[in-house]
C-alpha cells in the first residue's frame, strides 16, 4: 500500500471518528436535557404558581388600598357637602336676622347661642352678647320665626335668656284674628298655655298668637305661636288652650334682642 493511500485512509478514518463523536455528544446532550426537564418540572410548576400567587396577593393589597383611599375621599366629600349646606343655612338665617334689624326700631343687638344655662331649675340659653352691647334684663329675645324668650340675667360679655316654654316665663298676648287677650305661660313642655280666655269667646284652632305689649315688657305684634288644642267645657272659668311656639327652643341658634 502506498503512502498516499495510507494518508487517504487515515483522513477518511479521522472524519468518520469526528462525525461519530459529534453525533454521540449531540444525542447525549439531548438525553441529558430531557432528563433535566423531568427533574425540574415540579420546581418550575411550583415557581410559576408562587409567582402567580404573589402577583394576585399584590393586586389584592393594591385593590384594598385603593378602596380605602376612595372611601376616604367619599367621606371627605360628604363632610364638605355637610359643611357647605350648614353655611347655606347659616347664611339664610343671618339674612333673615338682618332683615329684622333693618325693619325693627326696637333693635338692640344680634347674638349667637353659645350654650345652655347652668341653673337646672330653669331652661335658659346663653348668648355671646352682654351689657357692653346694651342688653338689659327682661328685653325680648326673638328669632325670624317669632318670640324665643326674654333676657334673664346679664354680664358684660354674655347673657342668659329664659325660653318661652319654661314654667317661669309669661307674656301678655292676643289672638290675632279674634283679638282676645290673655297671658301665655310656659309649662316645661314643647307647648305653652294661653290663660284667661272665657269659654264664651270664640277661639279657632291654628289661630295665630302675637304679643299684645300690655305687660310693658314685650313690643307689640311679635309672633308667638299657633293654637294647637283647646277645650271649653269642664275647664272652670276659662278655656284650656295649648299654643305651639313658632320658635322651638331646641332649634334656636341666632337671636335678636329688642328693647322694652
Amino acid at each position: 500500500m502506498s503512502k498516499g493511500t495510507k494518508r487517504l485512509l487515515l483522513l477518511i478514518s479521522f472524519f468518520l471518528l469526528t462525525f461519530i463523536l459529534l453525533n454521540y455528544q449531540y444525542k447525549g446532550h439531548t438525553a441529558s436535557s430531557n432528563l433535566l426537564k423531568i427533574f425540574t418540572y415540579p420546581y418550575n410548576r411550583v415557581n410559576n404558581f408562587s409567582s402567580s400567587l404573589f402577583r394576585k396577593i399584590g393586586d389584592y393589597h393594591a385593590a384594598v388600598e385603593e378602596n380605602r383611599r376612595l372611601k376616604q375621599e367619599i367621606s371627605n366629600l360628604m363632610i364638605e357637602r355637610q359643611q357647605f349646606n350648614e353655611i347655606l343655612h347659616e347664611n339664610k338665617r343671618l339674612r333673615e336676622l338682618l332683615d329684622i334689624k333693618g325693619h325693627n326700631a326696637n333693635y338692640v343687638a344680634s347674638a349667637r347661642v353659645i350654650g345652655r344655662g347652668y341653673d337646672r331649675m330653669l331652661h335658659t340659653l346663653i348668648i355671646d352678647k352682654g351689657s357692653l352691647q346694651g342688653i338689659k334684663k327682661d328685653m325680648a329675645v326673638i328669632t325670624p320665626k317669632g318670640l324665643a324668650g326674654k333676657i334673664y340675667s346679664v354680664r358684660e360679655h354674655y347673657s342668659e335668656f329664659l325660653v318661652l316654654t319654661d314654667p317661669n316665663f309669661s307674656v301678655a298676648v292676643r289672638l290675632q284674628n279674634s283679638r282676645h287677650e290673655g297671658i301665655l305661660s310656659g309649662i316645661g313642655e314643647k307647648y305653652c298655655i294661653l290663660k284667661y280666655i272665657p269659654p264664651e269667646l270664640a277661639v279657632e284652632k291654628n289661630e295665630s298668637v302675637v304679643t299684645s305689649g300690655l305687660d310693658g315688657i314685650m313690643p307689640i305684634g311679635i309672633p308667638v305661636g299657633t293654637v294647637n288644642y283647646l277645650e271649653k267645657e269642664g275647664t272652670g272659668f276659662f278655656q284650656y288652650i295649648q299654643v305651639i311656639p313658632f320658635a322651638s327652643p331646641q332649634e334656636i341658634e341666632e337671636v335678636i334682642i329688642l328693647k322694652r
